[in-house]
């Protein structure tokens, strides 16, 4: 008997490391991003939201000043243990005007060419020094102790860019 995985999502994700805003019936409250891609987002937020609640997400993509707003659903929620203050949230994108769209799909491909890019320097073992400094500014990935490492990191994240 063969088993059939479902997918996930029909988009793939970048990681998103930057302040969200939730509009719910006019009150606000900030979050941080995890990923986005041009089908949702998920994030940290200290409040709760419903699922299948409606939301206005406001942000805005690394590189650009331009901010984003989408109406989305709450598609799932993952309430925090107890004596941690964030939850995570994913939303599904319901209403995205088509430059946001755009925009929000060019960054997942920039972001994922370069995440390519690093994982085959880092697989042959044939990286330079000043390559992998390019490459780990323009991802964002900050400092890391060692290259295992740094590889561990890269990996997690391209799991996000398989739709």
């Amino acid at each position: 008997m063969a088993y059939h995985l479902r997918k996930r999502r029909q988009a793939p994700r970048a990681p998103l490391n930057r302040p969200v805003e939730f509009n719910v019936d006019g009150k606000k409250n900030m979050g941080k991003g995890i990923e986005v891609g041009i089908g949702g987002m998920s994030a940290w937020t200290e409040k709760i939201h419903e699922k299948d609640a409606m939301v206005t997400v406001t942000f805005s993509l690394p590189g650009s000043a331009r901010r984003i707003t989408a109406m989305s659903k709450v598609a799932w929620v993952k309430v925090a243990p107890t004596g941690k203050r964030s939850s995570r949230i994913g939303v599904k994108f319901v209403a995205l005007p088509r430059e946001e769209r755009d925009e929000i799909r060019s960054f997942v491909n920039r972001l994922a060419k370069n995440y390519r890019d690093l994982h085959i320097m880092l697989s042959m073992n044939k990286w330079k020094m000043d390559r992998l400094k390019i490459l780990t500014k323009r991802l964002h990935l900050g400092s890391y102790r060692d290259i295992k490492e740094l590889k561990k990191r890269v990996i997690k994240a391209m799991d996000g860019f398989r739709a």
